[in-house]
């Protein structure tokens, strides 16, 4: 019997069991909803098209809620693959089936499950970067006596490369309570397996295999204006002479904000050593920036060998204005920088709602004793005439110094305009004397109408340039597009 039947025949099981529980409330507590997403790209520059449909269902019955979400993602040409997933993909990406009562939650099938700020677990899904850890397995947790307890039991498959796979099996309990209403205090503990196999039937079984242990504490307190987080797990391993746990990496992270009337100040600091894994994402002291310029050169920490921080302040001005500004470094554990930036943003708003933003960034990452060097700028203007109707237009600029000391230049313009309810015409422009690209500037269109309160319908014609897409951690290469994109949704 497959995994696919197995998994399903326990998610009919369990909701079976908890049927008579819900029977009594089932005629007055009915409930059901969804929402559906359908993307049709074709890329004119290759001739090839991709059709990418989901499709999430829930339905309620008093405390029982079973779910399920589909996915059709589908090639004109195989070797157009724009979302990089592997192939054929037509199936149920999750189902579960959940119940939740009082103190009580339990759930069956597929799962997202996050220990305080992830460093012993982070289990999550970013549709956006194609990223999906769902754990397929149980999770229930319960509170009593004001303690928070979750213990879990579950496996993914992490993709590696062509037919192999590397599959991750966990099994995991947290407790959390929170004292004197100031205090919180945590501890997790994580059990993991981890093997790498092949789906081609002609390769061996099990090709490698590992296990390991974490075990974690977390504080968090509340003290007026400051707040400070703090959260230290150790990674064991077991030793082949004595049989016994033995020290093997760690992950540290500790965090802490003022608030006060004229300014707030945050700080965030981290130490990885030979910690990485599929199903762990702690904080990375990285701003994650919403400017499409800075965010194509997020930097990626390393969390086998780094430690660094990150610092914020803003301050306000009035009523009207607000300067923010910050900077963060990586180094290893040898001292040897890694990467480090500086970032700064002011806003200033308007009488009658308009708004103006200019922001900064400087940074390099190193490499070889040489660095790749960033310096953005951008700057926005959201205009709001007595219409209602807002006008917003966007420029950013940055400055790349390679390893080789060649440099380039690339800039963005943007404008967005919202002539009626419901209805966005945005234009997105770039440019760039970079002699690796194949071409020097990209124009995308969009018109966006929502034609009800449930369904919106999006169309992007022109092309669009590819780059690094990071958001909470993971990035992803998306790559460059010319041709038509329509994209639908709608809920139900």
């Amino acid at each position: 019997m497959s995994r696919n039947v197995r998994s399903w025949t326990t998610v009919v099981v369990i909701g079976l069991l908890l049927s008579p529980v819900v029977s009594a409330r089932a005629e007055s507590d009915v409930w059901t909803g969804g929402v559906v997403t359908s993307e049709y790209l074709y890329n004119t520059g290759l001739g090839a098209s991709a059709f990418d449909t989901r499709l999430a269902l829930d339905a309620g019955i008093g405390p029982l809620t079973v779910g399920v979400v589909y996915r059709a993602y589908q090639l004109s040409d195989p070797t157009y693959n724009p979302s990089g997933v592997d192939l054929p993909l037509t199936e149920i990406r999750h189902r579960f089936a959940e119940f939740e009562q009082d103190d009580l939650h339990l759930r069956v099938g597929h799962f997202f499950s996050t220990f305080g700020r992830g460093l012993s677990l982070r289990s999550f899904e970013d549709i956006d970067l194609e990223h999906n850890a769902a754990l397929d397995g149980l999770l229930a947790e319960y509170t009593t006596g004001g303690v928070h307890l979750t213990a879990l039991a579950g496996a993914t498959d992490e993709a590696l490369f062509g037919t192999r796979y590397r599959r991750h099996e966990i099994r995991a309990i947290r407790a959390e309570q929170t004292l004197a209403g100031w205090l919180n205090l945590a501890g997790s503990a994580v059990e993991r397996v981890s093997a790498d196999e092949d789906s081609d039937p002609l390769v061996p079984g099990t090709i490698d295999r590992s296990e390991d242990v974490l075990l974690g504490a977390e504080l968090v307190s509340w003290m007026g204006p400051v707040t400070l987080a703090a959260e230290y797990t150790g990674r064991y391993v077991e030793d082949t002479d004595t049989g016994e746990q033995a020290s093997q990496g760690h992950a540290t992270y500790v965090t802490g904000t003022v608030e006060l009337p004229w300014v707030t100040l945050f700080g965030e600091f981290k130490d990885f050593e030979d910690f990485y894994h599929y199903l762990v994402s702690p904080p990375t002291c990285v701003r994650d920036h919403l400017w499409t310029l800075m965010n194509r050169t997020t930097y990626e920490p390393d969390l086998d060998d780094e430690r660094g921080f990150l610092v914020e302040g803003s301050i306000p001005f009035g009523h009207h204005s607000m300067l923010m500004g910050g900077a963060s470094e990586a180094r290893n554990h040898e001292a040897e920088l890694l990467h480090w930036e500086i970032f700064s943003q002011a806003d200033h708003w308007f009488e009658g709602g308009s708004s103006a933003s200019l922001a900064g960034a400087w940074s390099r990452e190193y490499e070889l004793g040489k660095f790749i060097e960033y310096f953005t700028v951008g700057t926005e203007f959201i205009l709001s005439p007595e219409s209602g109707r807002d006008i917003e237009f966007q420029f950013q600029a940055q400055q790349t110094e390679e390893l080789t000391g060649d440099k380039h230049e690339d800039y963005l313009f943007s404008t967005t305009v919202y002539p009626s309810h419901g209805l966005t015409f945005a234009t997105v422009i770039e440019t760039s004397n970079d002699t690796t690209e194949e071409r020097s500037i990209w124009m995308m269109t969009e018109v966006k109408k929502l034609l009800a309160n449930d369904f919106e319908v999006s169309v992007n014609v022109g092309s669009e340039r590819g780059g690094l897409k990071c958001s909470g951690g993971v990035c992803y290469q998306e790559p460059e597009f010319e041709g038509a994109r329509i994209r639908l949704s709608a809920f139900f």
